[in-house]
């Protein structure tokens, strides 16, 4: 089982860093057109992909069994609580895309539902940069303890007591 979610941890970083990358260009773009905020917007995205390759590192740095010490440690805590606060943003994104989406079906007459992807494109890439977030944060949670638990279950030939010597 714990091979088969590193596969899906996997899999779920490379589709964040796609995505992430993917959002932060086209806020660049609009920072081209001179509005700060679209700054802001790529420096965010920008933390966001850094996430998932913070946990490709420590997968192949650091698991099964070696300890996250010192400064890997205190990049690790930084990034993660910084990712954690990001939920907030990627939440306000997903709200301003269903906002328009909705303004969108109002202005065809249709359900939200049945619009084409070209008015739902937004919206979806919302949708799973959130979920997608969630589960990387929950996956970097759960490896985090993973590589504690194995780190501190290691045992030398020596301290073994109840082997006949």
């Amino acid at each position: 089982m714990i091979k088969f979610w590193l596969i899906v941890l996997r899999v779920i970083c490379i589709l964040q860093i796609i995505l992430a990358v993917f959002q932060c260009f086209f806020s660049l773009i609009g920072f081209l057109s001179g509005e700060i905020v679209f700054l802001l917007e790529a420096i965010a995205f920008g933390l966001i992909a850094l996430l998932p390759i913070f946990a490709f590192v420590l997968i192949g740095n650091n698991f099964p069994d070696k300890v996250i010490a010192g400064k890997q440690r205190r990049n690790f805590n930084r990034i993660f609580l910084v990712n954690f606060l990001l939920i907030a943003f990627l939440f306000g994104f997903f709200f301003k895309d269903l906002r328009y989406a909705q303004t969108m079906a109002k202005a065809l007459a249709m359900p939200l539902y049945k619009l084409d992807i070209f008015f739902l494109g937004g919206l979806l890439i919302s949708i799973f940069m959130l979920v997608f977030h969630f589960c990387i944060l929950y996956g970097l949670y759960w490896l985090r303890s993973h590589i504690n638990y194995n780190a501190g279950r290691k045992q030398f030939d020596f301290e073994r007591q109840d082997e006949i010597v």
